[in-house]
């Protein structure tokens, strides 16, 4: 989103970063998304804003044909704290993989 990259710029300013520190800030807020989109056939999109390149939160994983960034943003700003089709990423559990290989 754009307050989303207007954060990344604020960062990479603060810490006087030029170019590899834009791509060291991306990075890191994209680690988790890394390794859990490729297993989730039906992600489209990573939402980013200023919140998730802060920390506050998460990016958001956007599924399915009838969820845009539009439909996502006018659901949110309605006041949808919960939004079908459009989950937080979330790494599985160390346990959960456990528990699959036993079974």
């Amino acid at each position: 989103t754009q307050c989303g990259l207007q954060e990344i710029a604020k960062i990479a300013f603060s810490r006087g970063t030029g170019a590899r520190g834009l791509r060291s800030i991306t990075e890191n807020v994209l680690m988790e998304t890394m390794f859990a989109v490729p297993s989730l056939s039906d992600v489209h999109t990573v939402y980013l804003d200023a919140k998730a390149i802060r920390g506050d939160s998460k990016p958001i994983l956007l599924r399915g044909a009838d969820m845009t960034v539009e439909r996502y943003e006018q659901l949110v700003q309605g006041g949808h704290v919960e939004v079908d089709g459009a989950v937080p990423v979330e790494l599985p559990d160390e346990d959960d993989d456990e528990e699959e290989l036993r079974a």
